[in-house]
């Protein structure tokens, strides 16, 4: 189970790249909640498919060429994926060549989807956010 619920985040993450946010957001639960890092500018919790495409198609009209560069991806126990990555792209406006640092993303899958993903600044705050969800 813990391989196929990476599988489920791995292959939303392919989907969002090609540019098929609606492949990528149908592996996610009608009730996903996602929640940003608080450092975002948009920093908040989105509920449902909906609000979860219009925070991706966000970042894809500030960054033209957005892309998750996905380092790793591992199971955190029975439901919880974490996927360590950084992001780039180019700023709409600037033209600009941006590059994140790490970013850590702890998904909790159910039934073969992705009910809730969490942001987190560091693997040991994404892995304790794990536990304290079990």
């Amino acid at each position: 189970m813990a391989e196929e619920n990476v599988d489920v985040v791995r292959e939303a993450v392919e989907a969002f790249n090609r540019g098929d946010l609606d492949a990528a957001v149908a592996r996610m639960h009608p009730d996903i909640e996602w929640e940003t890092l608080a450092a975002f500018p948009d920093a908040a919790t989105y509920r449902g498919r909906s609000e979860v495409l219009e925070f991706w198609q966000a970042w894809q009209d500030t960054f033209r060429g957005f892309r998750l560069h996905l380092e790793r991806c591992e199971p955190v126990g029975a439901n919880h994926v974490l996927a360590i990555f950084r992001v780039s792209g180019e700023g709409a406006g600037s033209g600009v060549g941006v590059e994140s640092p790490a970013v850590f993303q702890l998904g909790e899958v159910r039934d073969g989807q992705v009910i809730w993903v969490g942001m987190f600044s560091t693997g040991d705050e994404a892995r304790e956010a794990a536990k304290l969800r079990e």
